[in-house]
């Protein structure tokens, strides 16, 4: 038809999968999601925001839907959960109209709702939205059509005082052309508001009706008139004069009236509902001719034969990846094509196979129905299926069938059936071929012409024959392999035969070949066909090979899709199609040849197309052949156990679109936060689980998923078609999350989605407490190192305060021993010298050995007193004082000591050090300064004892300050020793303007005696002493 060829043309075409318009409803994939499946009931509105979700608009509410879950939004911001109608905007908000009329129109974008007052005195309840190309939003209640000023929505007034009243027919249908201008509809005519001005027009010589409109990709609105179903495009009008005519050409005549909301897809097809029909119906051209399909309706109301969700039909809607939507009173459906097609001309209820090939037609048989015991009459038929072309019954009760076979040589087809083996002559079958002597016609179960136009047969029991001119001639094959065998000829002009149980011969230049034990273990062979430069075999349990001599196999122990396969065809674009109990494996043909050379199971690269794709049963028929052949248009075709199906390799469906991806909410502690803004998860979360999803509604669980968190994840996860990621055991800090996924053709959208988020520290993880921990631990080392130090010092002390005592007690016991007994020994000499006269010269030698003796008598108290220490608690500034006055000969002059701060007793050690210290600094003040004074300061700090000898010399030269020592001298390195033995710090420098310092500054716990018990180390020694033994102590008498 031209009209309606150029109604096509009048179309664009989208960049996404297109809907065949050859095709039924009933060959397009349905799916149908009701209550049961948390769906709301009474779905008035559809439409779909630039995110890719669909919304839904019921009234329970409005929900949203990814194809795998729906959810409602907004429950408790919407001023009522009946919705009647939505429209997304290019920025992705939603307008959202009532039912009830609740005096606002509400807008939701990003979670906010605003409300937008109606500035109608009338009904406020809104039907529907429209938005033009110069993004103005309109909206029509039942009386009136209202525009939205960016502040509130305001009512178009009809011309000459026309209104849109219920009076004058109301509001039944509006929209927006691609001019700009509004169209109206009502039983009393079509109106129209042309952009620019502020009253509606009628337009002279338009029908009115119930019916809808629809607006096409290329921007054209479409309505239909009850006159004589004509659908129609409007006129463009924009910059006209004159009032809209009626277009001479009539448009699209329908072949039935339909009322409604209608629907023209992106190839031009019309879905809609019929006048008291109810359900579902759809336009579509055949053969240039436009059909009317009923295949999604049913006979009631509410009830759908056809799994449609109900035969309410309250809205239509196409996707922007093609899919037609249907907002029912039950739920909500979803049309989608479908790249494997069910061949609605061969009955679907009663299993077909296929039984031979002949030229470029393919035959098939229907036998028994799914649920029949036995054949029913008139379902036994023989289909003819040519390029091009449908199926045609082609034999009418052709009665029990087994097969065909083809004689290439003339071109004569013959089938098996239960008379035997019978020409096929036109669509007529001829007298029964004479079969060998014995054999009866039932008894027929499979035959094959071979390379030289010998005609086989095998049959029950009897065995296997051959046909030449002479007769039928039994082969050597024995009966005990089995019952019957399938015939297979080989192009190199032998004959396989199989039987169940894996058995398997071949019959080559009047020589029978057992292989059964050929190593396949691929269980009961199912099929064996030519293929490549041999045979290809399918089994139970995988699929092989026979080239050059030699079997290969592909099992499904290692493929578990090649389970069960029953068929194999080859299509000029390279591929290879495999039926098996998993679905049909869409394999390049060259992969499959090299994985079976190779016997290498991964080198097989394929895709598995099951229901989800269109398949609507497993294979059925291999018993007798293969379910799969190719026709010469290179089109597929597979028998089911639920009818045929074919596919199209030419003409298969590809979603181009990558999914939007979405990251949509966190959960933690049974919490769930939206995934919006700078998201700050509570202290302490440690296990969150991320929600995201991909808008790809065709097939929705095929949709892949990859995730990444960053900081834990080194690389991304496959998450297969799960859409939710689970942490445990996280910390503190930023994390972002990113989610890329692909739609169910293996699109990738590599740039995904991407969200921060923040877990916040708790104290105990915070910087403020590992800081805390930081000084914590510094200070219990230097706790630790002060109590080891204090430990070791008491040590020491202990040790130096015992040899102390030791050499105290020594002293005593020279003075009180020895050097009293020779006191004693010397005043006994001395009366002895009395005795003697003075001039005798004994006098004079025992006096001078008398002074002798009281001069070592002298030496040795000086040792004793040596080896006696310091009175303990002795002021340093006394000792030095004496000291100073016998180095001094009683010159104290030149000495001066002064003392600050409240003087201290000294521990015996330190002070013993320090006045060895000291008095080697006097002396070398005193032999090399060339001094006037020197000056000793001893200053009795808190927290340490400070003690300065200065001179006011000529100062100690730079040299022996940076050696620190004279050469062949040790004084300064004793002194060093010595202050380095009390942990004290010794110092020289030279004064300014001439003489030299020398200081020595030791810590209090090694200077003091008095307090160092009571000092906090010790202290706390003490009580972790006693804490441990009371702990001792109480585990003791526990036990």
């Amino acid at each position: 038809m031209a009209v309606l060829a150029c109604f096509l043309v009048l179309l664009v075409s989208s960049p996404a999968r297109s809907l065949d318009p050859t095709r039924s409803i009933a060959q397009f994939h349905h799916t149908a999601w009701t209550i049961a499946d948390g769906m709301p009931a009474n779905i008035w509105a559809i439409t779909q925001t630039p995110d890719g979700y669909l919304w839904l608009g019921s009234v329970n509410g409005l929900y949203r839907f990814d194809g795998v879950r729906v959810e409602r939004i907004a429950a408790d911001k919407l001023p009522s959960p009946s919705i009647h109608a939505l429209a997304a905007t290019a920025s992705g908000g939603l307008w959202i109209g009532y039912e009830r009329p609740v005096g606002v129109i509400s807008y939701l974008h990003d979670g906010k709702v605003t409300n937008y007052p109606v500035s109608s005195r009338s009904s406020t309840s809104v039907h529907a939205f429209a938005v033009g190309a110069d993004k103005t939003v309109w909206a029509s209640t039942p009386d009136n059509i209202l525009r939205f000023d960016g502040k509130r929505w305001v009512v178009i007034k009809g011309d000459f005082g026309f209104s849109f009243s219920e009076g004058s027919g109301g509001v039944w249908s509006f929209g927006v052309a691609r001019d700009g201008t509004v169209w109206s509809k009502n039983l009393g005519g079509l109106f129209y508001l042309k952009p620019g001005q502020s009253q509606f027009q009628r337009a002279q010589g338009y029908a009115g009706g119930p019916e809808g409109f629809t607006t096409t990709a290329d921007g054209r609105l479409w309505t239909t008139d009850t006159r004589v179903t004509h659908l129609y495009p409007m006129p463009d009008l924009a910059g006209l004069r004159t009032p809209a005519k009626p277009s001479n050409n009539p448009g699209l005549v329908l072949p039935k009236a339909i009322e409604g909301p209608i629907l023209l897809d992106r190839d031009g097809t019309l879905w809609c509902t019929s006048v008291g029909g109810g359900g579902l119906r759809r336009v579509r051209t055949a053969h240039g001719v436009p059909v009317l399909d009923q295949g999604a309706d049913s006979r009631g109301p509410s009830v759908s034969t056809n799994g449609l969700s109900s035969d309410l039909v309250h809205t239509l809607f196409e996707d922007r990846e093609g899919n037609i939507w249907i907002g029912t009173s039950l739920g909500l459906d979803r049309f989608r094509p479908a790249n494997i097609v069910t061949e609605t001309l061969v009955p679907s209820g009663f299993r077909a196979r296929f039984v031979g090939a002949a030229g470029d037609s393919i035959f098939a048989y229907t036998g028994w129905s799914g649920t029949a015991s036995r054949a029913v009459d008139g379902t036994q038929a023989l289909y003819r299926i040519q390029p091009g072309h449908p199926p045609e019954r082609y034999v009418a009760n052709v009665g029990r069938l087994r097969g065909m076979v083809t004689n290439r040589r003339d071109s004569t087809i013959w089938l098996i059936t239960q008379d035997g083996i019978q020409q096929l002559v036109g669509r007529t079958l001829a007298r029964p071929l004479p079969l060998p002597e014995g054999v009866e016609g039932k008894a027929v179960y499979s035959a094959a012409y071979d390379a030289g136009g010998t005609l086989w047969i095998s049959t029950f029991v009897r065995g296997v024959f051959s046909r030449s001119v002479t007769g039928w001639r039994r082969l050597p094959i024995e009966s005990k392999v089995g019952a019957t065998g399938v015939l297979i000829p080989d192009p190199d002009g032998s004959m396989w035969i199989r039987y169940s149980g894996g058995t398997l011969f071949r019959l080559r230049n009047g020589k029978t070949e057992d292989f059964s034990r050929n190593g396949l273990n691929i269980g009961d062979v199912t099929f064996i066909q030519p293929h490549g430069r041999g045979l290809i075999i399918g089994g139970e349990n995988g699929i092989g090979s026979f080239a050059d001599g030699k079997f290969h196999a592909l099992r499904a122990a290692s493929i578990p899709a090649l389970s069960g396969v029953t068929g194999i065809a080859d299509t000029a674009d390279g591929s290879s199609w495999i039926f098996t109990q998993a679905g049909i494996l869409r394999a390049r043909t060259q992969s499959l040849e090299s994985a079976l050379d190779r016997a290498d199971p991964r080198l097989l690269q394929y895709e598995l197309l099951d229901s989800r794709d269109g398949l609507p049963g497993a294979p059925y028929g291999a018993v007798y052949g293969s379910s799969v052949v190719a026709d010469a248009a290179d089109r597929v075709w597979f028998t089911t156990g639920n009818g045929l199906v074919w596919i199209d390799p030419n003409n298969l469906f590809h979603n181009p679109l990558a999914p939007n991806v979405v990251i949509d909410s966190i959960t933690t502690n049974d919490r769930r936060h939206p995934a919006q803004g700078n998201l700050q998860l509570p202290a302490g979360t440690s296990n969150i689980e991320i929600e995201f999803t991909a808008l790809s509604l065709s097939i929705p669980e095929r949709v892949a998923f990859r995730y990444k968190l960053d900081g834990i994840d080194p690389d991304w996860v496959d998450a297969g078609n799960r859409r939710q990621a689970f942490y445990t055991r996280l910390g503190p800090g930023t994390y972002t999350f990113q989610v890329i996924a692909a739609n169910s053709d293996g699109v990738w959208n590599n740039t995904g989605a991407r969200f921060t988020f923040v877990i916040a520290p708790t104290f105990f993880q915070s910087r403020v407490f590992l800081l805390l921990c930081a000084l914590a631990v510094g200070l219990l080392l230097w706790l630790a190192y002060t109590l080891r130090l204090a430990q070791l010092s008491a040590r020491l002390r202990t040790q130096h305060e015992a040899r102390l005592s030791e050499r105290e007690r020594i002293a005593r016991d020279l003075h009180d021993t020895l050097l009293q007994g020779f006191q004693g020994l010397m005043l006994l000499f001395q009366s002895v010298a009395d005795t003697i006269p003075q001039d005798q010269p004994a006098r004079e030698k025992l006096e001078n050995a008398m002074k002798r003796g009281d001069d070592a008598l002298v030496e040795g108290r000086n040792r004793v007193q040596d080896l006696r220490s310091v009175e303990l608690g002795a002021d340093l500034a006394n000792v030095l004082r004496r000291i100073i006055a016998n180095m001094t000969q009683g010159d104290e002059s030149s000495v001066r000591v002064t003392a600050k701060g409240i003087p201290r007793p000294l521990h015996a050690q330190a002070l013993e050090q320090l006045l060895d210290i000291i008095a080697e600094a006097i002396c070398n003040s005193l032999r090399h300064s060339g001094r006037n004074v020197v000056d000793v300061i001893v200053n009795y700090d808190q927290d340490q004892l400070c003690i300065f000898v200065e001179d006011d010399g000529v100062g100690i030269a730079e040299p022996i300050i940076r050696a620190g020592r004279r050469e062949g001298h040790f004084g300064l390195i004793g002194m060093r020793e010595r202050a380095a033995a009390i942990g004290a710090q010794l110092s020289i420098d030279r004064r300014v303007p001439a003489g030299t310092t020398i200081g020595i500054v030791v810590p209090a716990a090694s200077a003091y005696a008095d307090g160092a018990d009571h000092r906090w180390e010790f202290r706390l020694v003490r009580h972790f002493r006693s804490a441990w033994d009371w702990v001792v102590r109480h585990l003791s008498m526990r036990r």
